[in-house]
């Protein structure tokens, strides 16, 4: 997996738990008879059935999603009342008690399940802390978020024993970011990619939709109405947004057009979208950080021959290289190959090439606009935190690989042998390994098959989905 959507040829859809070519912890500690309560981690749906144990899906699942055992949801919400998965990202009410009152969910999830089973392993992810930071400016807001969920997090700790071990883990860390960079149209004018008037399907900013119910597609604001019938006009004319776009920066006006209107009428007007089948090259994943090519007998309508493959690769890799925002600075600290990046079975599934914005300041958006939009907010940093009541050998800097192995060898279950990451627990006794592949293939399971739509709603009020 590169990203929330896997491919099919030129065609995205949202990954679910079968797209996940590996075990999970979970499941491998259910394998050894271990129970897991498994509360809101991404892409856990369809839930798996496991023999000990619960599982609560979490990010990329519908709303209405099952739980396994699937009693849980009607037992728990004849107790607590609605679980809900999202909150109403950008809502006008209270944006704080809406995160809190969604985060408070988790905890009381995993009270509801402790009374229920003994339990081996209990995770508890909490997906807010990373929200709060895309949708609210507010310091004072996000740290009252935050303060709550501290205090969540305290009541789950006190429903272990006393020598049970605590791991608080991030993905990623946040930080600020001033510009966003569009890859796609930076391809468009430098030959690479063709554009075409489209439908602006990842624009979806519907807020009912979170819900898992289509807002009336009637509705939207007047201005947003007006900049979309300007946009279809400019676009008969010959004038593409990004054409409109660069015009207004060429006489300074760029920066006061993009802070007086709002985001969802800057949305509207994109009605460009990339043509796959006539481009060399694209952003297919606006989430990946990387540069599809478009192969012959490779891609359904490939352009590029096999046999000059490397060589526009090559090219390519060294022109981004050199890209250079409004202010002079080099956008990318690193272009690399993906080979250089990647290794093993599913190699040839990963983007052509990797970025690797400067500092991570830069955001890198598949939307046809200018190349440049000076946008100052929050995004995701590579380095984020790990806690633990116990001693952890970290030698250098712990990686987000390290938190399987050492789950796997506090639990005392056999690590998997094909990790990339060590146990970072003091333990004395040698640790054992396994291939969780060949433990753990029952617990495959078919695709759902269910409308993923309100979740792409979700991930576009994010800004997730361009």
């Amino acid at each position: 997996m590169f990203d929330f959507f896997t491919r099919d040829g030129y065609d995205k859809r949202l990954i679910e738990r079968p797209d996940v070519d590996a075990p999970y912890l979970f499941e491998a500690a259910d394998a050894h008879d271990r129970t897991s309560l498994v509360v809101n981690y991404p892409v856990t749906h369809p839930a798996s059935r496991l023999d000990n144990g619960a599982v609560v899906p979490g990010y990329l699942a519908r709303e209405d999603a099952s739980f396994y055992p699937e009693h849980l949801r009607e037992e728990y919400e004849n107790e607590h009342g609605e679980y809900r998965i999202y909150p109403d990202y950008g809502t006008d009410d209270d944006a704080v008690a809406e995160y809190v009152d969604v985060a408070r969910c988790r905890r009381d999830m995993a009270r509801f399940l402790d009374e229920r089973y003994d339990w081996d392993l209990m995770a508890v992810q909490f997906q807010v802390t990373d929200s709060v930071f895309h949708d609210l400016d507010d310091r004072d807001e996000i740290r009252r978020v935050l303060e709550n969920i501290d205090e969540f997090v305290g009541d789950i700790i006190d429903l272990g024993d006393d020598d049970a071990t605590v791991l608080i883990a991030s993905d990623h860390g946040m930080g600020d970011y001033d510009w966003t960079f569009y890859a796609n149209s930076w391809l468009a004018e430098n030959g690479y990619c063709e554009t075409t008037t489209g439908d602006t399907q990842y624009f979806r900013q519907a807020k009912d939709g979170l819900k898992g119910t289509d807002k009336d597609s009637t509705e939207g604001s007047v201005l947003e109405t007006a900049i979309e019938t300007a946009a279809s006009t400019a676009s008969a004319a010959g004038l593409s947004p990004q054409r409109i776009h660069h015009g207004l920066s060429r006489v300074g006006l760029a920066d006061v057009v993009e802070r007086l209107l709002p985001e969802d009428a800057l949305v509207a007007a994109q009605n460009q979208v990339v043509d796959y089948p006539n481009s060399t090259a694209f952003q297919l994943y606006f989430n990946s950080l990387g540069i599809h090519l478009n192969v012959e007998d490779r891609d359904p309508a490939g352009t590029i021959p096999q046999e000059e493959y490397e060589e526009v690769r090559a090219g390519l890799i060294e022109k981004l290289e050199h890209v250079r925002d409004p202010n002079g600075e080099l956008v990318f600290d690193a272009v690399r190959p993906r080979e250089n990046v990647y290794e093993g079975e599913h190699l040839e599934d990963a983007p052509d090439i990797a970025l690797f914005p400067r500092d991570y300041r830069y955001d890198v958006s598949g939307s046809i606009l200018d190349m440049f939009r000076r946008y100052p907010h929050k995004n995701h940093k590579p380095e984020g935190i790990l806690l633990s009541n116990r001693p952890l050998n970290v030698d250098g800097q712990a990686e987000i690989y390290d938190i399987a192995p050492t789950v796997a060898a506090a639990l005392g279950i056999p690590v998997d042998a094909n990790t990339d990451g060590e146990v970072l627990l003091d333990k004395k006794e040698i640790v054992e390994r396994e291939n969780w592949d060949e433990r753990c293939d029952e617990y495959a399971n078919e695709q759902s098959g269910e409308d993923s739509s309100s979740v792409e709603d979700r991930l576009s009020d994010l800004g997730y989905m361009e």
